[in-house]
């Protein structure tokens, strides 16, 4: 796994220059040769695996590049969307990106399950490795040319008594919470960060447990940690997209969308973190 995650951090890197506008990022991410040659790198792939692999990889970027593309354009939506926004439109930014993401997730799931069956459960974790490390690298790009840049946040170099103090004083510097809807704000946000704690771990890192090379599993147990990732995947979707609904409800769209955008951009750093150690 630390040759898939250098690969693609290298790759980030070089994406990073030909990718200043969010346009050239969205479609440099979900097509070309650049792509491919990260999977390449990524996915080892015995010599009779490669006829089974890359047609199935092709029908793959076919179903997920248009789904894909337009999960990114809804993320821009929403990073780009200022404090004077309209609600409407900041409240479907963030809706679109939860659609989206759960419809690239579908695919992903799909095209997991038929790796596994033609190939076997190491190269179909790989394969998921690869896709799942290219979201979350694409993802901070994204966020990183916007405000959120100036908000990101990790717990990687406090103590865990000095995290959620910080945190939550990051989170009141970027959202810029009006005093009356305060209080109906934290009470959300510390019910959404107590169950995400309990189900994510707390900065996320039960992600670490699905970033081992899968060489050193068994084919059997290879496939069943790809098929927990993908539950952890879904359930972390579920969860963000119950507390969005939850935080409109309480204190409106725009409020609501922030929350998401931020809570999004530190879920993903955490991950890396957690991908990484």
């Amino acid at each position: 796994m630390r040759r898939i995650a250098l690969t693609l951090v290298l790759a980030s890197l070089a994406w990073q220059t030909v990718a200043q506008h969010a346009k050239n990022t969205l479609a440099f991410s979900v097509s070309g040769d650049d792509r491919i040659s990260v999977v390449r790198n990524s996915v080892r792939l015995a010599e009779w695996h490669e006829r089974s692999f890359w047609p199935l990889y092709e029908s793959y970027l076919g179903e997920v590049s248009e789904v894909s593309s337009t999960s990114y354009r809804c993320l821009h939506g929403l990073a780009t969307a200022g404090r004077g926004s309209n609600e409407g439109e900041a409240f479907e930014h963030a809706w679109n990106l939860l659609t989206y993401r759960n419809k690239a997730l579908n695919v992903r799931n799909k095209y997991y399950k038929e790796v596994a069956a033609v190939l076997n459960g190491v190269v179909a974790l790989q394969f998921l490795q690869t896709e799942t490390m290219m979201e979350m690298l694409e993802t901070t790009q994204i966020y990183g040319a916007t405000e959120w840049e100036n908000f990101r946040f990790s717990v990687a170099t406090l103590s865990s008594r000095e995290t959620r103090e910080a945190k939550h004083n990051t989170i009141r510097a970027a959202l810029e919470i009006p005093p009356n809807k305060s209080a109906a704000f934290w009470a959300v946000y510390n019910k959404y960060e107590n169950d995400c704690d309990a189900l994510l771990g707390e900065n996320y890192n039960v992600y670490s447990l699905f970033a081992s090379d899968p060489a050193d599993f068994t084919p059997a147990l290879a496939k069943r940690l790809g098929y927990d990732l993908l539950q952890v995947m879904d359930r972390e979707l579920r969860l963000k997209e119950r507390y969005f609904l939850e935080m409109n409800n309480a204190v409106g769209p725009m409020l609501a969308a922030r929350f998401l955008a931020w809570e999004d951009y530190y879920s993903v750093v955490e991950k890396m973190h957690a991908w990484a150690d």
